[in-house]
C-alpha cells in the first residue's frame, strides 16, 4: 500500500467521528473542551462603492450569523487574513484600506489607507507596521497603526512600466516575503515572477530578488508546518495555456526558489487557494484545483501529501460543486466555499465526507480568493 494510498484512508476514516485529537498525550481528556471554531468568510460583488460581507460559522451548530462586521468595514473585493487576536481584511481595488477588526467581537480596531489607486491585495504584519502589495504602486505601500503616514518601498526596478504588480505579501521573523507578477500593460506577464526579500528593521530590500520558476504568482503565499520546512509556497499559472505550478520559497538565512510541488497539469487546474492542516498525523496540503471546462468555471477540492509529495488521487468534493476557497479549522473540520449558481455558500467536511446537507448561505454569492479564515 502507497502512502498516498494510506493517506486517502486517513481522510476517509477522519469522518467517521473517532477524532482523539482532544485528548492529552497520556489518553486522559483535557480539564476543560477546547473551543469550538468559527470560520470567518468575506465576500464582495466587485461592483465598485458597494459593500461587501463579513459573515462567521459555528462549527459546534453549522449556523452561519451574516454581516458580522461594521458597516464600511468590507468593500467590493475583499481578502482576510488572521493574526494574533485580529482580522485584517485587506479592500482590493477602490476599497484601498486595510481594516482591522477584534477577531472574537468583530468590533472595529481601525481602518488604514493605503493610498488612493493602490489597489492592495495582500497584508503582512510586523510589529506596528502592516506591509501591503498593491497594483497600483511602486511595490509595497508600508501602513504604521496608529494613523501614521503610509510610505512605500519601491521595487519599480522589476517592472519597465515602474509598477511591478506585486500581488501577495508573507511575515517570516522580521522578513517580509513579497511575491510580485510583473505584468505589462496587456495584463500579460513579461516573464517569470519575482520574490524580493524585505527586511523590516530598515524597510529594504535584502539581496537580489528570487526568480520563480514560472509567471504569474496568481495565489497569495501559505505557509508550511514547521515540520515540513516552514517554507512559502504560492500558486502560479499562464493563462494562455495553464501552464504552472504550486512553487515553494525557502526562509532561512539564504532564501531560495527551488521550484515546484505540484504541476498545475496533475491538479487538472490552477490551484486558487491552498491549506495546510494535520489529518489523522498525516500533514496535508488542500488545495483548490480551477479550470474553465466547456460548461464553464470548475472548482475541486484536492489533497497533496506533504510527506511523500505526492497528490492523492481524485478528488475530495463533487462535480456539482465549484469549489473556489478552502481553510482547515482547529477540529479538523475543512470549510470551502462553494461558487455553484443555483445554490452557493459554505460546507463544511470531516475528511471526505461532507457534514453539511446544504450550502450555507453567506449574504452574497463566495467570490473573493482567500476569503476564508478558521480559529
Amino acid at each position: 500500500m502507497t502512502r498516498s494510498t494510506t493517506l486517502a484512508l486517513v481522510l476517509a476514516l477522519a469522518a467517521c467521528g473517532d477524532d482523539t485529537s482532544n485528548k492529552t498525550p497520556d489518553g486522559a481528556l483535557p480539564d476543560a473542551p477546547p473551543a469550538v471554531p468559527r470560520a470567518v468568510v468575506v465576500s464582495g460583488n466587485f461592483m465598485p462603492g458597494q459593500p461587501g460581507v463579513m459573515s462567521s460559522l459555528d462549527l459546534g451548530t453549522t449556523t452561519v450569523a451574516q454581516r458580522v462586521a461594521p458597516n464600511g468595514a468590507v468593500a467590493e473585493d475583499p481578502m482576510v487574513r488572521h493574526f494574533g487576536d485580529e482580522l485584517f481584511v485587506v479592500n482590493r481595488a477602490s476599497g484601498n484600506n486595510v481594516t482591522i477588526l477584534n477577531a472574537s467581537t468583530f468590533a472595529l480596531v481601525e481602518q488604514l489607507a493605503t493610498g488612493a489607486g493602490s489597489n492592495p491585495q495582500d497584508v503582512a504584519v510586523v510589529g506596528g507596521k502592516l506591509y501591503v502589495p498593491g497594483f497600483g504602486t511602486a511595490g509595497v505601500v508600508v501602513v504604521p497603526r496608529g494613523g501614521g503616514a503610509p510610505t512605500t518601498i519601491d521595487l519599480s526596478a522589476l517592472d519597465p512600466d515602474g509598477k511591478p504588480d506585486c500581488v501577495s505579501a508573507f511575515a517570516v521573523g522580521t522578513n517580509v516575503f513579497v511575491a510580485c507578477e510583473l505584468l505589462d500593460e496587456t495584463f500579460t506577464p513579461r516573464g517569470p515572477g519575482k520574490i524580493v526579500v524585505i527586511d523590516t528593521a530598515t524597510d529594504t530590500v535584502k539581496g537580489a530578488p528570487l526568480t520563480l520558476t514560472n509567471v504569474n504568482p496568481f495565489g497569495v503565499f501559505e505557509r508550511m508546518p514547521e515540520d515540513q520546512g516552514g517554507d512559502l509556497v504560492i500558486p502560479t499559472v499562464s493563462f494562455a495555456d495553464g501552464s504552472g505550478c504550486i512553487e515553494r520559497v525557502t526562509t532561512g538565512a539564504t532564501p531560495t526558489a527551488p521550484g515546484c510541488l505540484v504541476q498545475n497539469q496533475a491538479l487538472g487546474g490552477f490551484a486558487a487557494r491552498t491549506a495546510f492542516q494535520d489529518v489523522g498525523g498525516m500533514p496535508v496540503m488542500w488545495v483548490v484545483s480551477s479550470s474553465f471546462g466547456a460548461n464553464g468555471p470548475v472548482g475541486a477540492l484536492r489533497a497533496f501529501d506533504l510527506t511523500t509529495k505526492m497528490l492523492v488521487s481524485g478528488t475530495v468534493t463533487p462535480a456539482t460543486q465549484l469549489i473556489v476557497d478552502v481553510v482547515g479549522c482547529p477540529d479538523g473540520s475543512v470549510v470551502v466555499s462553494d461558487q455553484t449558481m443555483a445554490a452557493n455558500g459554505l460546507r463544511v467536511y470531516n475528511g471526505t465526507t461532507e457534514k453539511t446537507t446544504a450550502p450555507l448561505a453567506i449574504g452574497l454569492a463566495p467570490n473573493s480568493n482567500h476569503g476564508l479564515v478558521c480559529y
